[in-house]
């Protein structure tokens, strides 16, 4: 029987979840949106388009909520006449703990909590998984893990690690851009055109992620190959680490994190 699967809130990233499914194949989709335009390019990839947040959870087997946090709680009272035992449904809101969405069902089915980043919109996010609802059956469990393995790299993790993951991993991305931008910042400095310096950044990074990746070498020990003695990189390098810049890092980290355990709170 083909797993059917509904998003309610196909924005960014509930768009780029149907539509990474829809890629992949072997799944029934359905979705809804507030915005009926951003639903005409999914429809187009074959998931079909439903007029209402119930309806979506009538039809789903797997319901996606990817809308903001603060509508989560009515979005789920909304759909709570079509949730079941035999359903899940999975919030990628942040800041909202799983007993919270249990509630806001009537603890009427499974719930499992999802932080993704935003590296999922080109099927190369990271995804943090809160399998701790003990209604959910081990054949559930399967079905989430194997939905968001087509989407990118699935990590079980223990709720009391999501807002620090959120902080690290959901938050990421914005460093790392940051980071991007001052280089090719530089690049047009030293006379590059910006189309050549955007270009160049990008695939600096997408190198030495692979090369991060592999898993040979720590990341100091990376870095430290590219200085030569007496040579440009090194004197690049003690100029970051004169401004502190791995102490920046840790700090903005810290502070996310800190943030969103009083979202928590709110």
């Amino acid at each position: 029987m083909t797993l059917t699967i509904g998003c309610i809130g196909c924005g960014n990233m509930g768009g780029a979840m149907l539509s990474g499914l829809a890629r992949h194949g072997g799944y029934d989709l359905c979705g809804y949106n507030r915005s009926p335009e951003r639903m005409q390019p999914l429809e187009q990839q074959g998931v079909h388009v439903l007029k209402s947040p119930l309806a979506v959870a009538q039809a789903a087997d797997l319901v996606l909520v990817a809308v903001k946090p603060y509508q989560v709680e009515a979005v789920l009272r909304e759909v709570r006449p079509a949730l079941n035992r035999d359903k899940v449904v999975v919030s990628i809101a942040a800041g909202i703990r799983r007993q919270r969405l249990a509630a806001f069902t009537d603890n009427a089915c499974p719930v499992v909590r999802c932080m993704p980043n935003t590296p999922a919109l080109v099927g190369k996010g990271l995804f943090a998984l809160c399998l701790e609802d003990p209604t959910l059956t081990a054949a559930h469990k399967q079905v989430v893990r194997d939905v968001f393995a087509v989407l990118g790299l699935c990590i079980d993790m223990p709720e009391s690690k999501f807002t620090a993951f959120s902080a690290l991993i959901g938050a990421g991305p914005a460093y790392v851009f940051a980071m991007m931008q001052g280089l090719a910042q530089a690049g047009v400095t030293l006379g590059f055109q910006h189309a050549e310096a955007h270009a160049m950044v990008a695939a600096l990074f997408d190198g030495c992620a692979a090369m991060a990746a592999s898993g040979t070498k720590h990341f100091m020990q990376l870095r430290d190959d590219v200085c030569s003695p007496a040579g440009l990189t090194i004197a690049g390098v003690n100029v970051l680490d004169r401004a502190g810049l791995t102490g920046l890092l840790v700090s903005a980290v810290l502070a996310a994190d800190a943030r969103g355990r009083d979202m928590e709170k709110e």
